[in-house]
């Protein structure tokens, strides 16, 4: 009898450890420290990190392009680059988020999961969508066709702004994707119009 009472107690001694730990709030976004130079985008500006790798543009729509390198020597970098087109250009936060999801696919080949997420920074409106899975490019370059690229991830996001609304996007491997999330989104939150000259 003794060693049932002492068994039941250690039952329950486990279960409340176990929710103690269930209760500790676990942090799903690591502060990160964002530092880097300002860079102008259509009217607003952003804090691009110092170890982002500016490249130069070829299309007009892209406002600004950068490497961000890869989490090992011997890895794939990612790719962010954003896009103005002017008033009135462009498409809807949902326009856009369509056409990001139509360009991640699944193991079965049907379009992946994704996480929309919708927040308000010096009063422009985000949106931002997430995914992960087999990346196709929507554009090639001529002669050469997309190449899928398998455990990929696309961070997208739409800043909503009276004079032409802003988007950025960031593509590169899975793991890359998820280790830089918190400072695309420290990147993108620290939006601002841009200071006008006296």
């Amino acid at each position: 009898m003794r060693r049932v009472m002492l068994w039941i107690f250690g039952l329950m001694l486990f279960a409340g450890v176990m929710a103690g730990l269930e209760a500790r709030p676990v942090s799903s976004s690591p502060e990160v420290t964002l530092s880097g130079p300002s860079f102008p985008v259509g009217t607003l500006t952003f804090t691009i990190p110092a170890k982002w790798k500016i490249e130069m543009v070829e299309s007009p729509a892209r406002s600004g392009q950068w490497r961000v390198p890869p989490l090992h020597p011997d890895g794939e970098g990612g790719e962010v680059v954003a896009f103005y087109f002017g008033k009135g250009i462009g498409g809807s936060p949902p326009e856009n988020v369509e056409a990001w999801v139509g360009t991640m696919f699944n193991a079965e080949g049907h379009p992946a999961a994704y996480e929309i997420k919708k927040r308000e920074m010096g009063g422009f409106k985000i949106s931002e969508v997430v995914l992960f899975g087999t990346y196709n490019q929507v554009i090639s370059l001529p002669g050469i066709p997309p190449q899928p690229k398998s455990n990929y991830g696309l961070l997208g996001a739409v800043i909503e702004n009276p004079q032409g609304n802003i988007y950025w996007r960031f593509t590169g491997p899975e793991a890359l994707i998820t280790a830089n999330l918190p400072l695309f989104n420290k990147v993108i939150n620290s939006v601002k119009p841009q200071d006008k000259a006296p």
